[in-house]
């Protein structure tokens, strides 16, 4: 054998047994289907127990297939009907496999298959064995009929099992001559088609109802478990952030109060900087929490840009609950890696991260006032083309630098809603122009340009220090 020969019987192999292990998992494993929607798990159920019961009518069939070849007028017909009746359940299963239930264009089908089937076996078949087993056509119209019952509606189910049961009889009527007698087990299969098919409805309709029920229930559970563990999640951490004010900014204030701190003295001064910053952050966090998550996830990068003797001044407006989560954590990767660069190259120990939305346009600058650099020129090592770039242009937005020697920096990150024409051509802002405190005049800068944003709302590069 050809490697290609034995290499395509390979990958044969890997497909069987992964579509038989997927089968498996899907359909039989209670521990897996206990995982799915109610009303999921319920029409799987079903589905299985009616490929079960024309299983159940198949396998006789093939195997009186040999042993009463002579019953037929062409055995090979007989066969060939066999092959295509298998043919479409392999076909319908399938389906069905994939879709996780039957579709009104299957049941169709296989009312046709079922009327095709009941006049050329009747046809087929020798005088005298009408009525016995070896007239499979009739068991193939009890599983169609079940079929009916289990995926149309209840008057459309009547029709179905109209067109099977006048099909079964006028077949059965021209091969004997006249209607089957009362006695015959054809009368039986009449009984069952139309048992089965109401069966198989009201199963569909009950389960369905009280798989929708449970899935409510369910719903409303696992809704007041969330709540309630947010709520004790905001709790624990409100008391965390009591006991963070009452051991610094509280303690502090309490010991100004008593004399035993000067307020003057210059590292007092740093000390109620840095917790000033602190509440601040406690406030912008609380405030973009309620909208998104793009402004805690923020006060974290700002948290741990603390690690790096680095104090970062939050600016943030409430930004829509629509950013997606995908688009919340590239901006939080980017603005660490924006962050990082600062610590390493700028200088300075000191910048300023502020978020803005206008016009359906997300807005993250990081600005420094350190020794900045040539952008044009800028090396990898400043991990902006290959950092932060990369990640924003990932989601769609685009970056924005501004940057000269000795005039510090501004990383600007924008992402719109409708993609990257959604964003402004021209950028806002030629150079950053950073306020850094009072008293302390800002470096020369271009101006924002009309409509780009006001200092007051935040939405502009200028940010003020606490």
């Amino acid at each position: 054998m050809s490697s290609g020969s034995a290499t395509t019987g390979r990958h044969t192999s890997r497909r069987i047994n992964r579509f038989l292990s997927e089968a498996r998992l899907g359909w039989v494993d209670a521990r897996l289907m206990v995982l799915m929607p109610g009303r999921e798990r319920a029409l799987r159920f079903l589905a299985v127990l009616l490929f079960a019961q024309r299983a159940s009518y198949v396998v006789p069939a093939f195997v009186g297939m040999t042993t009463s070849a002579e019953r037929y007028h062409s055995p090979a017909l007989n066969v060939t009907l066999l092959v295509l009746m298998l043919s479409w359940n392999v076909a319908l299963g399938v389906r069905v496999w994939r879709r996780g239930w039957f579709s009104r264009a299957d049941v169709l089908v296989d009312v046709a298959v079922a009327v095709l089937l009941l006049v050329v076996v009747n046809a087929n078949i020798r005088g005298g064995y009408e009525l016995t087993a070896a007239n499979w056509a009739g068991k193939f119209a009890l599983g169609t009929a079940a079929l009916v019952g289990a995926v149309l509606a209840l008057r459309e189910v009547f029709v179905g099992l109209a067109v099977l049961l006048v099909t079964a009889v006028a077949a059965a009527a021209v091969q004997i001559g006249g209607l089957p007698p009362w006695e015959s087990g054809f009368v039986n299969h009449v009984n069952s088609s139309i048992f089965f098919a109401l069966m198989l409805h009201f199963m569909r309709r009950f389960l369905g109802a009280q798989a929708s029920a449970v899935d409510e229930a369910t719903q409303h559970r696992l809704a007041a478990e969330t709540a309630t563990a947010a709520n004790a999640a905001r709790y624990a951490e409100r008391l965390h952030h009591y006991r963070r004010l009452h051991d610094t900014a509280l303690a502090t204030l309490t010991a100004i109060a008593r004399g035993g701190l000067d307020h003057r003295a210059v590292e007092v001064r740093r000390r109620c900087a840095r917790e000033a910053d602190y509440i601040r952050q406690l406030l912008t966090e609380d405030q973009a929490e309620s909208v998104t998550t793009l402004g805690a996830t923020l006060a974290e990068v700002v948290a741990d840009a603390g690690a790096l003797d680095l104090r970062v001044h939050l600016r943030s407006v409430p930004v829509p609950a629509q950013v997606p989560r995908h688009v919340v954590e590239a901006i939080r990767d980017a603005t660490r890696e924006a962050l990082n660069n600062v610590a390493r190259h700028s200088g300075t120990r000191e910048a300023w991260l502020t978020v803005d939305w206008h016009d359906e346009v997300l807005a993250v600058r990081v600005v420094d006032r350190g020794v900045g650099f040539d952008s044009e020129r800028a090396g990898p090592g400043f991990g902006l083309r290959r950092s932060i770039e990369g990640r924003i242009r990932e989601i769609g937005g685009e970056l924005r630098l501004f940057s000269e020697p000795g005039q510090g920096t501004c990383v600007e990150l924008l992402w719109s809603e409708h993609g990257p024409q959604g964003l402004d051509p021209d950028p806002a802002f030629d150079e950053p122009v950073v306020s850094p405190g009072p008293g302390v005049e800002p470096r020369s800068g271009v101006e924002p340009r009309s409509g780009a944003g006001s200092p007051t709302t935040g939405s502009s590069l200028t940010a003020q220090s606490g």
